[in-house]
C-alpha cells in the first residue's frame, strides 16, 4: 500500500512513467547499449575510454569495445560523455522538509517531491536512517514494487533514543522497550538500526544520553539477526562508545580535534567502521552550495521554498526555532566546529578509514536541501583532500558497502543493477561536473533529467 501522502502522486507518476518509457520499449526485451562512453565505474580503477555498456533486464549485461548485439537493441550514443554509477546518499530523511515554518500543505508538497529531488540530482539509492515506522516501510515497498518512482530505498524505521533524548522520535523508557522495538523492526525486515548517542550539540547535556543497558540491548538484537547498526555520534567520547559496539558506520563527523596520540583512527580502520561525515549538513547551517538562483536548485525544490530561503527575516526565524530546540546557539557552535569537521575528515581519509557520502538532508538547519546537497557532499570531500575519483567512490561504491548492497549496487560491472548517470563533462577534471547530468538510469530504465524537475503544476 502506498502511504497516503504519496498515493496521489504515485498514481500520476505511474502514468507518466508508462508514457516516458514507451520511448525505450526495447529496454527489457532486446536491451540497451550505451556506445562509446568514458566509464568511471565506481571501483577507483582508471577511467575506461570509449567503451560500450550493455543493459538487459535492468542489469548490466556486458561492458566492452564495440558490443555486437541484435539490431533491435536500443542504442544511446555516448560519444564524448562520461558514465558514473548512480549516487548513493547514506544518510537521508525522506519525510523531512527543510523548513520548520511551512504550512502542512507546503510540507506535504515538499515531501511528495523529495524522491524526485534526489533522482534529479543523480541519487538513485538512499539509506533512510530515521522516519515514521509504518510510513517508511510502506514507502520502501512502494518503490521496490514499482508503484512509486523514487531512489531505491533502504530503511530502518525511527531512531533509537532514550526518553528525553536527542531527536524527534518518541524516546524509549528502558532497555526492555528498546529490545522490543528492535525485535519488531527485525520482523519488518529493517535494513538497520540507527542509535543516538548524542546528549546535545557541543556537549550541552540538554538531552538524555543513551544508557549502556539500552545500547547493549539494541546491539545484541542486531548481532543475533545480522542487522547492521548505525551510530549517531559527534564528539570523541561518543565515537569511543560507538567503536566499542562495532557498528557498520558512524553517521556524523567528529567535532573534536583528534589528539596526536589517539588510537581512535586505528580502531576505526581495524574494525572497518565507515564514516559518513555529513559535511554538507554542517555547512548548510550557514551557507549553501552555489547560487540560490541556479537552475539546478530551482528544479530541485518547490518555488515557495526557494522564496522562503531567500527571505532573510524568514531564515532568521528558522534559526530561532532551531536554537529553541537545541537549547544552544547552534549556528555559533557550527561555525566554530566546521574547520574541525573538515580537518578530521581529511585525517580519517589519510588514515585509510572509508568515507561514504551522506547529507542528513531535510533537517531544519538552514539550506539542507534534499538531493541537491548530495553532489555538494562529494565536492566537500575534494576540499578535504580526496581526489575526484576518491570522492566518486565515496558517493557510489563505498555507499553500497555501507548499506550492505555492494553485491548489486555501487559500481558499474556486469551482473549489477543498471544504476548510472550519463554526464556531459568529466567529473575527474572538476567534481562540479557531477551536476552536469544528461541522462539518469535506474534499474535499466532511462530518464531525461527534466523528467524529475519540480513543476509548479504539481501543486
Amino acid at each position: 500500500m502506498i502511504p497516503g501522502r504519496f498515493k496521489s502522486i504515485a498514481v500520476g507518476l505511474l502514468l507518466l512513467t508508462s508514457l516516458h518509457l514507451s520511448c525505450y520499449a526495447n529496454t527489457d526485451e532486446a536491451g540497451t547499449i550505451i556506445r562509446n562512453v568514458n566509464l568511471i565505474d565506481g571501483t577507483g580503477r582508471d577511467i575506461q575510454p570509449a567503451v560500450d555498456i550493455g543493459i538487459r533486464g535492468g542489469t548490466i549485461a556486458e561492458i566492452g569495445k564495440t558490443l555486437q548485439w541484435n539490431n533491435t537493441a536500443e542504442v544511446i550514443d555516448g560519444h564524448g560523455r562520461f558514465v558514473i554509477p548512480g549516487l548513493i546518499d547514506a544518510h537521508v530523511h525522506l519525510d523531512t522538509a527543510v523548513l520548520a515554518q511551512l504550512t502542512e500543505a507546503e510540507r506535504t508538497e515538499v515531501i511528495r517531491h523529495n524522491p524526485y529531488a534526489f533522482l534529479y540530482n543523480g541519487v538513485t539509492t538512499v539509506l533512510n536512517v530515521s522516519s515514521e515506522d509504518e510510513w517508511i516501510w510502506e514507502l520502501r515497498e512502494a518503490q521496490r514494487t514499482g508503484e512509486l518512482i523514487a531512489p531505491r530505498i533502504y530503511a530502518m524505521g525511527s531512531m533509537f533514543s532514550p526518553k528525553d533524548g536527542w531527536g524527534y522520535a518518541a524516546g524509549l523508557p528502558d532497555a526492555h522497550s528498546a529490545e522490543e522495538k528492535a525485535r519488531h523492526y527485525v520482523s519488518m525486515k529493517t535494513d538497520g538500526f540507527k542509535i543516538i548517542l548524542e546528549d546535545g550539540l557541543g556537549r550541552s547535556g540538554r538531552f538524555t544520553e543513551m544508557p549502556d543497558d539500552m545500547l547493549n540491548a539494541i546491539t545484541a538484537v542486531g548481532r543475533q539477526h545480522d542487522i547492521p547498526v548505525y551510530i549517531h555520534a559527534i564528539n570523541i567520547e561518543e565515537y569511543e562508545r560507538a567503536v566499542a559496539v562495532e557498528p557498520k558506520a558512524i553517521v556524523h563527523g567528529l567535532e573534536d580535534p583528534i589528539p596526536e596520540n589517539s588510537d581512535l583512527p586505528a580502531k576505526l580502520k581495524q574494525e572497518n567502521i565507515y564514516i559518513v561525515p555529513t559535511l554538507s549538513l554542517f555547512k548548510s547551517f550557514v551557507t549553501h552550495d552555489g547560487s540560490l538562483d541556479s537552475d539546478i536548485l530551482r528544479n530541485s525544490i518547490p518555488g515557495f521554498m526557494l522564496d522562503y530561503v531567500k527571505d532573510e527575516k524568514y531564515m532568521e526565524n528558522e534559526r530561532r526555532l532551531l536554537n529553541s530546540y537545541t537549547q544552544i546557539d547552534s549556528y555559533e557552535w557550527v561555525e566554530k566546529k566546521l574547520p574541525v569537521f573538515m580537518n578530521n575528515t581529511t585525517l580519517m581519509h589519510h588514515a585509510g578509514i572509508k568515507l561514504a557520502a551522506g547529507t542528513d538532508a531535510g533537517g531544519t538547519v538552514g539550506y539542507n536541501f534534499q538531493g541537491y546537497n548530495t553532489p555538494w557532499e562529494l565536492k566537500l570531500f575534494v576540499e578535504c583532500g580526496l581526489t575526484p575519483m576518491e570522492a566518486i567512490v565515496a558517493g557510489t561504491g563505498n555507499g553500497a558497502e555501507v548499506i550492505g548492497a555492494e553485491n548489486i549496487l555501487g559500481t558499474i560491472e556486469p551482473g549489477k543493477l543498471a544504476d548510472m548517470l550519463i554526464l556531459a563533462s568529466n567529473p575527474l577534471d572538476d567534481i562540479e561536473n557531477i551536476r552536469d547530468i544528461d541522462l539518469i538510469i535506474q534499474d535499466g530504465k532511462i530518464y531525461e533529467r527534466d523528467f524529475f524537475a519540480y513543476k509548479e503544476e504539481n501543486l
